[in-house]
């Protein structure tokens, strides 16, 4: 624990970022394993998607070594409330892809037709997009706090910050033409193909989700 007090000294986000770097691998393992859920190998999807799960696990165990050793006594430039509150949410973010990852595992995607495995791989894409820039966002809200809050850093936070909230749109248009789809299909599809796919669908808007909520929240660490 100990090295976390170290980081912690010599900022708030270091901690942080050594966190992110576990959810990042997370989102992108998963991103790995979407694409090869589309193109049919599902053995070798079914490995990633493992290790997804895995990757989920150590960041939960890093989150709670950086609760642990977030010591009251230390003097930062943010609020102590601010740095949980905030590791909490990039966690979900890891969380979420291992929601996907599992319902991934659930079948092989051979019941359903190309154009719904097209947007859902286009969801996916946006989503963990969202993902990767909440990676972003706290490496450089580090930059900002060592920049003394510059104007220039400060403006790329935001830029940042509003690259990871526009995916909201896209996102939402991508689930109500996924939802056409599955109804127009509904005679060629299975009911288990229906709800498998609204159930994938669901987990990916999820990381989108928490990555804006992550990304909302450095927002408003920035406005204090």
């Amino acid at each position: 624990m100990q090295v976390w007090t170290k980081l912690f000294a010599k900022s708030p986000f270091k901690p942080l970022i050594k966190h992110s770097e576990v959810v990042l691998k997370t989102v992108e393992t998963l991103e790995r394993a979407l694409q090869l859920w589309y193109g049919g190998d599902y053995e070798e999807m079914a490995g990633l998607a493992v290790e997804v799960d895995r990757l989920e696990d150590v960041a939960d165990r890093i989150k709670e070594e950086i609760r642990d050793s977030l010591s009251s006594k230390l003097m930062m430039a943010v609020a102590r409330e601010d740095v949980l509150i905030y590791l909490h949410m990039q966690d979900k973010v890891a969380d979420a892809a291992e929601d996907t990852a599992k319902w991934l595992l659930i079948k092989k995607p051979d019941g359903v037709p190309t154009e719904i495995r097209d947007i859902i791989l286009q969801m996916g894409m946006e989503s963990i997009n969202a993902a990767k820039l909440v990676h972003e966002a706290i490496v450089q809200m580090d930059r900002v706090i060592e920049s003394g809050f510059t104007e220039g850093e400060i403006k790329r936070e935001y830029e940042i910050i509003r690259g990871i909230e526009s995916v909201e749109n896209r996102i939402d248009a991508l689930d109500t033409r996924l939802m056409q789809l599955v109804f127009e299909n509904a005679d060629s599809m299975s009911w288990g193909d229906g709800f498998y796919i609204l159930n994938i669908a669901r987990t990916l808007s999820n990381i989108s989700d928490k990555a804006k909520d992550a990304a909302e929240r450095i927002r408003l660490m920035m406005n204090k």
